[in-house]
């Protein structure tokens, strides 16, 4: 089987039962590099992937909105998003962090005769469609999503889909995402620990789930780096 079938359109997996976390890809797990270049393992955030796994050890339902760019910088189109979404999850399975899914924004729902693609037209264009067809998917309501917006367009489409929203920006420039390449244990003192850490708990707060457990997970992920 062609290994970038298995990825040409979007994954639903049903690994967590509880919530749902809708993260814009670029800018959450993959930093924005400052001039915009071509991706490297060193652009993936290592403190986001540890928070990741704290969401895992809580069963949450999380997963990745992105747009269809691939490894290049420039590239656009299915099979570049293919690719990079195979090696994103296949780095995130080894991590024990895989998410729940993959969608691309300009994955939108298919008009049906539910209450749900009746609604406001809107709703079906590219950005919040694609907020409705993951949350249709896991028949979860609005309560209990939440979108972790890296994109003034992102927030806006999730304000459109009716679901709460935490901002969260990445922008750390290229320089330094490279620093970090090969480097397996998160830097829990540094700057993006600490934002991170704000975030996961933002998530808790938003959705209910209590921290206390979390940060005793943290301490313990902590003295283990």
């Amino acid at each position: 089987m062609n290994n970038h079938a298995k990825y040409a359109d979007s994954i639903f997996r049903r690994i967590g039962s509880t919530g749902l976390v809708i993260f814009e890809r670029d800018g959450t797990l993959l930093r924005r590099t400052r001039p915009s270049g071509d991706y490297t393992l060193g652009d993936i955030s290592e403190e986001f992937v540890e928070m990741l796994r704290h969401l895992r050890h809580l069963d949450a339902r999380f997963g990745f909105i992105s747009d269809e760019r691939g490894m290049d910088a420039g590239a656009y189109g299915r099979s570049e998003f293919a690719t990079l979404t195979e090696l994103l999850d296949a780095l995130l399975r080894v991590r024990g962090a895989i998410p729940d899914f993959w969608v691309a924004w300009s994955d939108v729902p298919h008009a049906s005769g539910t209450d749900l693609h009746r609604r406001a037209h809107r709703q079906q264009e590219p950005g919040a469609g694609a907020i409705f067809r993951v949350i249709e998917r896991y028949g979860i309501g609005k309560k209990e999503t939440v979108f972790i917006g890296s994109s003034t367009a992102g927030s806006l489409a999730a304000n459109d889909a009716g679901v709460s929203v935490i901002e969260y920006f990445n922008d750390r420039s290229e320089g330094t995402a490279q620093s970090t390449a090969g480097k397996h244990a998160p830097n829990l003192s540094s700057p993006e620990a600490t934002e991170v850490q704000r975030l996961r708990a933002q998530i808790q707060a938003t959705l209910g789930w209590s921290i206390a457990g979390e940060l005793n997970c943290g301490q313990q992920y902590g003295s283990q780096g």
